[in-house]
């Protein structure tokens, strides 16, 4: 592939960012009010089991919260990629000399830069609110590529989701099903005991949460669970995506 064919189709992605201030508006004010709604309802709340002495319910959550604000990106890529294809616009994609391939990398790499954002807003906003993280730059870039890596697969998700909905209200509907279930387990919102937590582990953005809350309420770094988390979730997000670049290329362009 052309990688700087791919890098200039990411520029174009993220330049109707700017160009679209709704858009802009949404993807920038919904991790803002994400994080709000957990801050009022949750940091009131307080239980004898978190890791830390004197924490409340919302800094106990803030690493789902993070990686919560990801995984919407895989309904908003499903969604995009059927109203591409229902206006006409990714047929004339396909007539361009640009590869199927190179155009969903773009995408996925776009996404990913978008979704990383957003989830770091939830924790500058967390900050805000008095959140004070451990882990210093380290656990801040650690941070940043667990969120990245769960951006491809939430982009991977997406690009299944919109292989076989047949327009983005299906796709809508289909997103749901996964996103619940991630939301529910992946960010630790239903996770009490030993069952919960195994339904968990089949969530990508539990390993998120898992690592990110070593990181930011215990400030190990260097934890040996981060890494295995790590490894984990890139093997995950790999899978996804690169199935999801498979399936959209033989199904989503019909």
């Amino acid at each position: 592939m052309n990688t700087q064919g791919i890098g200039a189709l990411v520029v174009v992605e993220l330049k109707k960012l700017y160009r679209d201030p709704m858009s802009l508006a949404v993807l920038l004010l919904m991790p803002v009010g994400l994080a709000l709604v957990f801050y009022f309802a949750l940091s009131g709340v307080t239980n004898d089991y978190y890791p830390v002495p004197g924490m409340n319910h919302f800094e106990y959550l803030l690493p789902g919260v993070m990686g919560y604000a990801v995984i919407y990106m895989g309904m908003m890529v499903a969604l995009a990629l059927c109203e591409y294809r229902d206006s006409g616009l990714l047929k004339r994609v396909e007539a361009t000399p640009v590869s199927k391939t190179a155009y969903l990398v773009s995408h996925v790499i776009a996404n990913m830069i978008i979704a990383t954002v957003q989830g770091l807003i939830v924790l500058f906003v967390a900050w805000l609110l008095g959140f004070e993280p451990r882990g210093g730059l380290v656990g801040l870039l650690l941070a940043a590529l667990f969120l990245a890596l769960l951006a491809i697969a939430a982009v991977g998700l997406g690009l299944l989701t919109a292989s076989v909905a047949k327009n983005s209200g299906a796709a809508g509907g289909l997103a749901v099903i996964y996103i619940v279930p991630m939301m529910m387990f992946g960010a630790l919102l239903a996770v009490f005991n030993e069952a919960t937590r195994t339904i968990a582990k089949f969530t990508p953005n539990y390993y998120v949460s898992d690592s990110l809350s070593v990181i930011f309420h215990l400030g190990k770094v260097s934890d040996p669970v981060i890494w295995q988390n790590l490894g984990i979730l890139a093997a995950y997000s790999l899978v996804l995506v690169v199935a999801g670049i498979l399936l959209f290329r033989r199904l989503g362009y019909r």
